[in-house]
């Protein structure tokens, strides 16, 4: 009976160790400083705005040629 004692209460030290393990591992990755994360998210917001206009500039680009080519094609 006292050796079901010890590994309960080994069992429940250990339970206790991962609980305590995880809460402080998430505290630590929300309490990191976070000016360098929103610096590279905005960077990164940033470079896909920017390759979303050119993608609209090309596309606007296509649609004028693909106009331009319907145009002269039914005028012949």
């Amino acid at each position: 009976m006292e050796h079901m004692i010890t590994f309960v209460f080994v069992l429940m030290t250990a339970g206790l160790l991962l609980v305590g393990g995880v809460i402080f591992a998430v505290f630590k990755l929300f309490s990191r400083p976070s000016s360098q994360g929103t610096e590279d998210e905005a960077r990164m917001i940033q470079e896909m705005y920017q390759g979303l206009v050119r993608m609209e500039e090309r596309i606007e680009a296509l649609e004028t040629i693909l106009l331009e080519k319907d145009s002269k094609e039914r005028r012949s």
